[in-house]
């Protein structure tokens, strides 16, 4: 038997109907769309407003004294510097431990590649070099909320060298206006590839060294990261490092974060934070860029031997990522 034509009010309460519900699976489309930022939303240059450490029960305690960078770019490279306080002005959770020891509870931080489950609202990174070697290879997963210019991280386990869960609080911080010719083009992830001690009055080199992986890394927001982890860099017997571990694992070690002033052919790492007991101080760099864009030296300033020969350093490293991959959404 033929099925009777729907009357025309029947089609006028189905049509809109469906009208309706299209409208909500596009709306429900769209909010998904804008509450799940991918990489290039996350793009940039970002400092630490706060640290909380995370009880088991979801308590939130302030750690005093933090301060950080975090860089992300859209080539899918991360650069992580923490710094909790005072190493050398041991807490009542840390005083049983050596200054040696206390560098790896104080100082956290890795630079690798990361991906974003914008679905699960997670951010993964491998790390390819740490402040510690037992998290060096591996991945560091934390959850995001990303408000305006404040990405909020939480930690989904409780990681190495920590006794608790942490939340981080980051800002956003724009890139410096009127970026010059000179400065663009020194922006970005820059892997070590050697470094040599060179005798210049005898024009011969002294020694060559590498590393394992280590960066420096140049924001057009005005900050210099940098991570040289030593080659020899062993994972640590046990969950936290004895003290000969840590010496050990600190001995030839350079990372630190800080500001950044570009001139030409120089540039200039204003220390804010690092892994040297020291306070804040200046580095001057002369840097040298190959005609590819691809390469860069970075030549020390000359030193004087004991013999009065004239003494210098210099850093060869590749371009990982560039200008473009380290902006984000404009």
């Amino acid at each position: 038997m033929p099925i009777p034509p729907a009357s025309p009010r029947f089609r006028r309460v189905f049509d809109c109907t469906l009208l309706a519900a299209l409208v909500v699976v596009g709306a429900a489309g769209v909010a998904r769309a804008q509450g799940a930022p991918g990489p290039a939303a996350l793009a940039g240059s970002w400092t630490l407003v706060s640290a909380e450490d995370l009880s088991p029960s979801g308590q939130a305690s302030r750690v005093a004294n933090a301060r950080g960078l975090l860089i992300l770019d859209n080539a899918g490279l991360v650069f992580e510097a923490v710094v909790r306080g005072d190493r050398t002005r041991p807490t009542e959770e840390t005083k049983s431990l050596t200054e040696a020891q206390r560098v790896f509870v104080v100082h956290n931080g890795f630079w690798g590649r990361y991906k974003v489950d914008a679905a699960a609202r997670t951010i993964t990174a491998r790390a390819e070099g740490a402040v510690s070697p037992n998290v060096m290879g591996r991945d560091v997963t934390r959850t995001f909320a990303l408000t305006g210019d404040r990405l909020t991280l939480t930690s989904t386990t409780i990681e190495a060298h920590q006794r608790a869960a942490t939340r981080w609080v980051w800002e956003r911080v724009p890139p410096v206006e009127n970026l010059s010719p000179g400065y663009q083009k020194v922006v970005g992830f820059w892997q070590h590839v050697v470094e040599k001690r060179v005798n210049l009055t005898l024009k011969t080199d002294v020694s060559s060294t590498t590393r394992a992986p280590s960066v420096i890394v140049y924001t057009p927001s005005g900050f210099v990261g940098v991570y040289f982890p030593p080659l020899s860099s062993k994972p640590f017997a046990g969950s936290d490092p004895t003290d000969q571990e840590a010496r050990d694992a600190l001995r030839g070690f350079v990372a630190y974060f800080g500001a950044l002033t570009v001139y030409p052919g120089q540039v200039f790492h204003h220390i804010l934070g690092g892994l040297s007991p020291q306070g804040p101080t200046t580095l001057k760099r002369f840097f040298d860029l190959a005609p590819s864009g691809d390469e860069v030296h970075l030549r020390f300033p000359v030193t004087v031997n004991q013999q009065g020969q004239e003494m210098t350093t210099l850093v060869t490293m590749k371009r990982l990522s560039g200008e473009r991959d380290m902006l984000g959404p404009k």
